[in-house]
Order: structure tokens, then C-alpha cells, then sequence
């Protein structure tokens, strides 16, 4: 579908130009796609830009919603969240480049607003799964949710940009044990 050939040629064109220096003509020509084309399903840069970044929001979203809604003990749900954020960020490196670098390098407010609000949706959705663990569980720390939230997913992608400039240094496998103990050891009252 073209649709998907422009969304995927998009992704590479921002990573490679950055937003600002990336052109439709460009993103048209390698999609292999005619420019009427590419202006029919996305009328501006911009619009293209935020489809690029909110499917890939979504995308971990949905899987991590997938996971999380799942019958599985509390310590395994974190251990596929984790394994989703890794597996989007680095099965993707165009896709990484594009939220490490480019969110916030002189978006529209109107893009970076409504991409703010999808990130808060998911901030929540985690929050409220800690919460269940601090509740039901009895096995995370009485820390505030929210910000727990926020430090899970600020550090799963501080983590991903490192390992992305540093690759030689690290297996897969070690970055995804690496980030699950950084994470459950501050979240988690035992593994036991």
C-alpha cells in the first residue's frame, strides 16, 4: 500500500535530514511515489511527521497494553515491557534517531501538543499498572506512580540511545538485563 511505502520512507528520510531538512520531494522519491500521491494522504510535512511518530507511540503502546493486561505475575509484565520498548527502539534505528533526536527540534506546538498528550496516555496506562503492583501485589515500593511511570520510559530510552552509539560494548541480551535492573531494583520491593 502506499500509504505504508511513504509512512517507512518518511522514517528514513527524517532520521537521515532531520525534520527540518527533509523535503516531500525527497520522501516522494523514495517511496517511489508520485507527489500527488504523497499530498493526498498527508498534506504537509508536518502531518507526516506526527503519523511517523504517533504509529510508533501506538505501536509500543499496544503492545505494552497487550502485555500489561495479561494474567502474567507483575514481574514479568515490567519484563516484557521492557523487552517491547528495546525491540521498538532498536528493530528500528530510524524510528530511534527520529524520537531521540528530532521531537522537539523545532516541531509545530500544534504536532508536539497532541504527540505530549499520546505520551501522557501512556505515562497513565503504566502508572496505574504500578499502582496495581503497590495494591494487589504488594510488591512494588509506595513510590508515586506517575513519576515512576515517567522514569521507566526515560530510562528504557536513555538506555536504547546509548547502546545504539555503543553496540560493540554491549549484547542484546545484556541491555535488556541491564535495563531490568535498573528498573525493578529502585520499583520493586523483592524478587522474591
Amino acid at each position: 500500500m502506499s500509504k505504508d511505502k511513504i509512512i517507512q520512507a518518511a522514517i528514513e528520510v527524517f532520521s537521515e535530514n532531520g525534520y527540518h531538512r527533509a523535503s516531500m520531494d525527497e520522501i516522494a522519491a523514495r517511496a517511489q511515489v508520485a507527489k500527488g500521491t504523497l499530498y493526498y494522504n498527508f498534506p504537509g510535512k508536518s502531518q507526516l511527521f506526527k503519523t511517523v511518530v504517533k504509529q510508533g507511540i501506538e505501536d509500543i503502546m499496544q503492545r505494552t497494553e497487550a502485555e500489561l493486561n495479561s494474567p502474567l505475575p507483575m514481574k514479568e509484565k515490567i519484563e516484557r515491557v521492557i523487552r517491547d520498548h528495546l525491540d521498538l527502539f532498536l528493530e528500528s534505528r530510524h524510528f530511534s534517531h527520529i524520537v531521540f533526536n528530532e521531537i522537539s527540534n523545532g516541531i509545530e506546538q500544534e504536532v508536539l501538543d497532541e504527540l505530549k498528550e499520546l505520551k501522557r496516555k501512556y505515562l497513565s496506562f503504566l502508572a496505574s499498572i504500578i499502582e496495581e503492583g503497590q495494591c494487589e501485589e504488594n510488591l512494588c515500593r509506595a513510590v508515586d506512580a506517575n513519576l515512576a511511570a515517567a522514569s521507566i520510559v526515560g530510562t528504557l530510552e536513555s538506555t536504547c540511545n546509548y547502546y545504539l552509539n555503543h553496540q560493540d560494548a554491549y549484547s542484546r541480551d545484556d541491555l535488556e538485563q541491564f535495563a531490568f535492573t535498573m528498573i525493578t531494583q529502585g520499583l520493586f520491593i523483592s524478587l522474591e
